[in-house]
């Protein structure tokens, strides 16, 4: 009778692995027929891994272990360090303190969203806390440091692609310049405060193509307009500023003026001192800075919150070390720590940025798959990342909107997606695609990746 049940409870194990090899072919399959019925050059590498949650069984794997560029994708990952390194509760705080000579201290707290209007809410809790004689105004700006751009950028990802990265950081640190054309001139208009200096060498075209540069050699960043715009157009453009501490400090001018609050000279830049007490602050989340991030895909928010979290990271790693500036380099230290404890310790990994724009980063498929199966139990990541049909994800996989949390990622030749999808069958799936070295249009490489999708999706 034993051997009978023994055989029985045999069988019964032998066909529920017979169903899951079976199961697991079958989707093998119908991502391959994906890939295949998408034509990509020679030259072309594509690496996808398909993990199921609960399991951790993969179900789809390609080049799991080639290094690659994960472009934007990269931010779920540096996110993820950032937010267990700052707290779910985290708020990036504007503070003003006050010592005992009547001097006033603006600590700045490297909030990527600060607005000239938060300036003006901040300016109206002065107003209330305070109104006496301001003796000097001091501003702390040692939150992060004044490494405007991170190791690995080109000189394409500069200026005017991306502001600079800074401890001042008012209204995304970029402003926005008008230009109108007739059939023989150019107007070129600036109704902010923080003026530019053009040099004017745009020609009349049937054509708008805009270059503009900063020459180097000029110590008042004086920008060179070259190139054609089109006869008859009027359109306004972003540009990011050149000094960040002058903008920052004229739309805190502009916002004390307002408030009634008079102070006519400098701002010297200043540590708040241990004894002055704090009168007035705005406060924003750090869900509502993570959601712009990975939504918008923001590098520059990306790599604020880095440094910012780097500072923390080792500000707790080495207790007795002075207060200092978040650099990229304390991010990636806090970065390597955070995976090294969940057991995702890969020597292979190069990081550059927190954003994914470097071309030097690199991860795999699968060590991605890896993180995001352990991020899914371990982190609240996953509630940050978009589903279809909203952000960078607009216009894609409409149907599947609620079903997926993902985060795209493209650089030219490069275009990459990670995230989640539950499939119609009701079960979790974690994915990472990069597709790199392609000549094709981008629209057809992100229809394989939406293909893909759809496969994992119909998996039973």
């Amino acid at each position: 009778m034993k051997k009978k049940y023994k055989k029985i409870i045999f069988n019964i194990t032998l066909g529920l692995i017979f169903s899951l090899l079976l199961s697991m072919n079958s989707a093998f399959a119908s991502i391959a027929k994906a890939i295949n019925n998408t034509t990509l050059n020679r030259d072309s590498v594509i690496s996808v891994v398909v993990k199921d949650i609960e399991s951790n069984d993969t179900i789809y794997s390609k080049r799991a272990d080639t290094y690659l560029n994960p472009a934007s994708t990269l931010k779920v990952f540096t996110m993820a360090a950032a937010i267990d390194t700052l707290g779910d509760n985290y708020n990036f705080e504007t503070v003003i303190y006050i010592d005992n000579n009547r001097n006033l201290y603006l600590k700045l707290g490297a909030d990527p969203l600060l607005t000239s209007a938060n300036l003006d809410t901040l300016a109206k809790s002065l107003k209330k806390a305070y109104g006496g004689k301001i003796n000097n105004f001091y501003i702390d700006d040692t939150i992060i440091d004044k490494v405007y751009y991170p190791d690995g950028w080109t000189v394409d990802d500069f200026w005017p692609n991306s502001p600079k990265i800074s401890p001042y950081i008012v209204d995304k640190n970029v402003v926005y310049i008008n230009f109108a054309a007739s059939k023989d001139d150019i107007k070129i208009t600036q109704n902010d405060n923080y003026k530019f200096s053009f040099i004017n060498e745009l020609e009349i075209s049937n054509r708008t193509n805009i270059m503009p540069s900063l020459n180097y050699g000029e110590n008042s960043g004086i920008v060179s307009l070259r190139g054609t715009i089109a006869a008859g157009t009027n359109f306004t453009r972003e540009y990011p500023v050149l000094d960040t501490a002058q903008f920052f400090t004229g739309r805190l001018r502009k916002a004390l003026d307002k408030n009634g609050i008079h102070y006519a000279k400098p701002f010297y830049p200043k540590k708040v001192p241990q004894n002055a007490k704090r009168i007035a602050s705005f406060m924003r989340p750090i869900k509502e800075v993570v959601s712009y991030a990975l939504k918008t895909s923001n590098n520059f928010v990306c790599e604020v919150v880095f440094k910012a979290a780097g500072a923390k990271w080792t500000s707790k790693a080495n207790p007795k070390e002075i207060e200092k500036p978040g650099t990229i380099e304390d991010g990636k230290n806090m970065f390597f720590d955070y995976y090294d404890k969940a057991g995702l310790k890969n020597n292979k990994i190069n990081l550059k940025d927190a954003s994914g724009v470097s071309r030097y980063n690199t991860l795999s498929t699968g060590w991605m798959t890896d993180a995001l199966v352990w991020l899914n139990e371990n982190s609240k990541i996953k509630d940050y990342m978009i589903t279809a049909d909203e952000g960078t994800l607009t216009k894609r996989m409409r149907d599947l909107k609620g079903c997926i949390r993902a985060k795209t990622g493209t650089i030219f030749g490069i275009s990459s997606l990670a995230g989640y999808v539950t499939s119609e069958a009701g079960q979790n799936y974690a994915f990472a695609i990069i597709i790199q070295n392609f000549a094709t249009r981008t629209s057809v490489i992100k229809g394989l990746e939406d293909d893909i999708i759809h496969e994992i999706y119909s998996l039973e």
